[in-house]
């Protein structure tokens, strides 16, 4: 019998990916692989990481959302809606983590099968993981169905029903096939059971969940993109609102559409979650970044670079500043910009020239009085 010291490994022979016995609960010997070992601890790390990012992503922007939102906005559906999908995906998210802590991803019981120390914890967490993605389905849609109403504000009756019936009709679909995974799924945690026979209603609820986000953000995407061209045509070519919103819905056909495909692909499995995530953050940020514009239209501009002005005034200099410089630089054909000629609060409301009313006028905010001969703050601290 070989000892230590004359031991030889067999030709060939990898030590990574050998096989070894294992003895379960009854008493029989079960072969177990270091490769399943291995798998079973990158898809892990993988996954957990994966859903780390959109705990953080999706805590953070509800915050920023909390926080940069006017109060009277906060009554809004569309609002409320938004919020609603980042509290849910927050909690998600930081379930699906919670379960790689729990009995379900303990390394005998994916080698042998054995499911006897499961807890009633453990089933709870999986359960509640699976309903909240439902429930975040479910708002989503109704996200984007009431964005896409509002868009279609204007058009005649006839096609705005036509469009709500058809993009709602999409959404039931998906809601359907999203609804029977959640059941599915819930009792195979509770029978102690795999998902395998059951891949195929999987893959058309991933199939129906992109088609119906690329269906609502295809047709907002379009009415904009033609509202935009008309505004183009008549020389209202600043970077605002309809912009961002434009952006935000060109994002959603694209982005969450390619995290779709990577579900079906073996390497990357657990990136397919972030398809709802990425319109879970585009709906609100774009929300922001619109309200910001309409609510201080001084930093609109128009030209080639207005959306690297827009940052640039919003983010990398003071809101006095950021007025100055994007209204000196282009407020021809602007309608929001054209505005600011009758706004008291605005700098630029009146432009003086050199003396004017026996004052001389020093750079828009300090005026000096000829008669009295003292300084006084024309417009105001800005």
């Amino acid at each position: 019998m070989p000892t230590m010291a004359t031991a030889t490994a067999p030709p060939n022979f990898d030590p990574f990916n050998q096989n070894f016995t294992l003895i379960d609960g009854n008493g029989h010997e079960v072969l177990a692989s270091m490769t399943i070992i291995d798998q079973a601890r990158v898809y892990g790390m993988r996954t957990a990481i994966n859903h780390g990012t959109q705990v953080g992503a999706s805590f953070i922007l509800l915050l920023v959302l909390l926080l940069l939102t006017r109060r009277e906005k906060r009554r809004s559906w569309i609002f409320i809606m938004n919020a609603l999908c980042l509290v849910i995906n927050t909690i998600d998210s930081l379930l699906t983590c919670v379960y790689f802590t729990g009995n379900f991803f303990n390394i005998y019981s994916i080698l042998t099968g054995d499911t006897s120390r499961d807890t009633a914890t453990d089933k709870g967490v999986s359960i509640a993981a699976n309903t909240l993605t439902l429930i975040l389905y479910i708002c989503i849609m109704i996200s984007l169905s009431m964005q896409v109403w509002v868009v279609c504000v204007t058009t005649p009756k006839l096609q705005r029903i036509l469009i709500m019936s058809v993009t709602t009709f999409i959404a039931m679909i998906a809601v359907g096939f999203r609804f029977a995974v959640t059941i599915i799924g819930n009792h195979t945690i509770v029978e102690s059971t795999t998902m395998e026979d059951h891949q195929g209603v999987l893959r058309l609820n991933y199939i129906f969940q992109a088609i119906a986000i690329w269906a609502y953000c295809f047709v907002f995407t379009v009415k904009l993109g033609f509202a935009l061209l008309q505004r183009h045509r008549l020389g209202m070519t600043q970077f605002g609102p309809m912009q961002v919103i434009f952006i935000m819905g060109a994002q959603c056909m694209i982005i969450p559409a390619i995290f779709t495909c990577l579900e079906f692909q073996d390497t990357v499995p657990e990136l397919g979650s972030q398809a709802l995530t990425v319109v879970c953050l585009f709906l609100p940020l774009s929300a922001i970044w619109a309200g910001v514009i309409a609510n201080d239209p001084g930093i609109a501009s128009n030209g080639a670079d207005a959306h690297q002005q827009l940052l640039k005034g919003q983010f990398g200099r003071s809101t006095a500043d950021s007025l100055d410089n994007t209204c000196m630089s282009n407020c021809k054909g602007s309608t929001i910009a054209s505005s600011l000629g009758t706004s008291p609060d605005s700098p630029t409301s009146y432009k003086h020239g050199s003396v004017d009313d026996g004052r001389i006028y020093v750079d828009r905010e300090w005026a000096v009085d000829n008669d009295k001969a003292e300084a006084s703050n024309t417009y105001g601290k800005v």
